[in-house]
């Protein structure tokens, strides 16, 4: 990976530390080969975030994001009022939902949320698809 400022083996580290942090579960065994697909289609995509040096993992073991226009998320663990903002806007309107829902994880607007690059909305919803995962 060229644009790489962490090493691979570093980040799937740092993923699983985050992991633990937030009490998601990171065991593969129990997954049949469709679990496996759709975890991995959501892990790696972030352990390349990782790798590229946009998302961070902090002491605490939250995901520190940052996006190309310099704007820092901290994301908090989910909680019942992340899933009520997931309900925010009629159904139909997945997208905003989903930026209710980020926004009650990094505590940041959903107006400041909308107006980064959807390269950036795409990284963060993959956090908040991650914490939205916990069972």
């Amino acid at each position: 990976m060229s644009t790489a400022k962490v090493a691979i083996e570093v980040a799937e580290q740092e993923f699983a530390r985050m992991c633990a942090a937030n009490r998601i579960e990171t065991d593969e065994a129990e997954l049949d080969k469709d679990g496996l697909k759709e975890w991995r289609d959501l892990r790696d995509p972030i352990v390349r975030d990782i790798c590229r040096g946009r998302l961070v993992v902090d002491g605490e073991g939250r995901p520190v994001y940052t996006t190309a226009q310099g704007k820092v998320l901290t994301f908090g663990p989910a909680t019942m009022a992340t899933f009520i903002a997931l309900q925010t806007y009629p159904k139909g309107q997945d997208v905003k939902n989903l930026g209710a829902a980020v926004g009650d994880l990094t505590g940041i607007g959903g107006f400041e949320i909308s107006k980064q690059f959807a390269s950036d909305f795409h990284a963060i919803s993959r956090i908040a698809n991650l914490f939205l995962s916990v069972q």
